[in-house]
């Protein structure tokens, strides 16, 4: 059954039981969804087990310091001046 057939069949039904679906369909997605911020880990175990991404990230192959990095001198204005500058 597709959603726009659901759907269809919801708006058959009287009003006053379509709350008690909206509490239901409700109630089955705070099981995918928790409550309040999550962690970078409940995040990737939620993309994981949804199928959204193949496999989870090892935290301890990625840092936040790489001493190797330095970035890249380019020549000329910031692109963001030149933006600025086009929508003028």
């Amino acid at each position: 059954m597709t959603t726009t057939e659901i759907v269809a069949e919801i708006r058959k039904l009287p009003v006053r039981d379509w709350n008690l679906i909206k509490d239901e369909v409700e109630d089955e997605l705070s099981k995918f969804v928790p409550d309040g911020p999550m962690t970078e880990e409940e995040l990737n175990q939620l993309l994981y087990a949804q199928g959204i991404i193949g496999n989870i990230p090892d935290p301890t192959k990625y840092t936040d310091e790489d001493d190797d990095w330095e970035p890249i001198e380019i020549p000329g204005r910031p692109t963001s001046e030149l933006i600025i500058e086009d929508r003028r």
